[in-house]
Parts: structure tokens; sequence; C-alpha cells
């Protein structure tokens, strides 16, 4: 019974130390806008890859233009262009800030700052934590979609 007993105990500890040992994960929202006329960019799929280890998510948004992912507290997410779109802070004279703080996102949330000049208009957001706003528009004819 002693033994027993031992065995159980044991077997609680070693739950407990690898359910600490994980980290928990936390939803997100990624709201994906058209930069050119401020509209969601509906059933659209979204280049993320998350830090570290890098790893490409897939995810696409709803018909809201907004895709939820679970993700690790302490990661970053980096962003990407897409064969569809350009992101508006990839143009010149664009400021390229790609990645984001999941810590950040949750608590005070993210719109991706977009300087000028570049070629969108619609690029203004109001943070809410736990939602990364992202602002891109569809490459142009003539652009060097390396994709």
């Amino acid at each position: 019974m002693v033994r027993n007993l031992m065995f159980s105990l044991a077997s609680l500890v070693l739950a407990v130390s690898v359910t600490i040992a994980q980290k928990p994960n936390t939803v997100i929202r990624i709201e994906l806008l058209n930069g050119l006329n401020g509209e969601p960019l509906k059933l659209t799929e979204v280049g993320l890859e998350v830090f570290p280890g890098y790893r490409e998510i897939a995810v696409q948004t709803d018909q809201n233009g907004v895709a939820a992912i679970s993700i690790s507290r302490d990661s970053t997410i980096f962003t990407h262009n897409t064969k569809l779109y350009v992101a508006c802070a990839d143009e010149p004279g664009g400021l390229v800030h790609n990645d984001f703080k999941v810590s950040e996102i949750l608590s005070t949330g993210i719109v991706q700052p977009v300087a000028k000049p570049n070629r969108c208009s619609k690029t203004a957001g109001t943070t809410v934590p736990g939602e990364l706003v992202l602002f891109v528009r569809p490459w142009e004819l003539g652009e060097d979609n390396p994709l």
C-alpha cells in the first residue's frame, strides 16, 4: 500500500512538472485590411511565420477579414507578402516592421505602422488588446512579385 501511494505521488509530481513546463497558448486575432480602401480582406491567406523555432502558419481570414490563431505567449510573429498582396509597410519609404511580439499584441494590441510615402491611403486603426491589424494591397501590374 505504501508502495502504491509512493508511485501515485511520483506520478502526480511528474504530471504537475510536465504541465508547468509547457507554455500556455493564447488566442490572438489578426485583422487583414486593404490599405487602398480600408475594407477587410475576406477569405484570404495571411502570410505568417512564428519564432522561436521558425515555422509557417497557414491561416485564412473569415468573412470579416479576421483570422484567429492559438499561439504561445512568448512567441514573435513575422508577417510576409503573399501571391495576392504586398504589405503597405513594405513599400518604398515605408517602415518595414514585420515582427510583432505576442505579449505586446495581448497587452495593448498593435496596428501595423505604415510610414509615408506609400500607395496605401487607409492605414489608420485603433489598438485593441489581443488584436494585430495589418494593412496590405494587391500587387500592381509591373511590380516585382517574387512569389
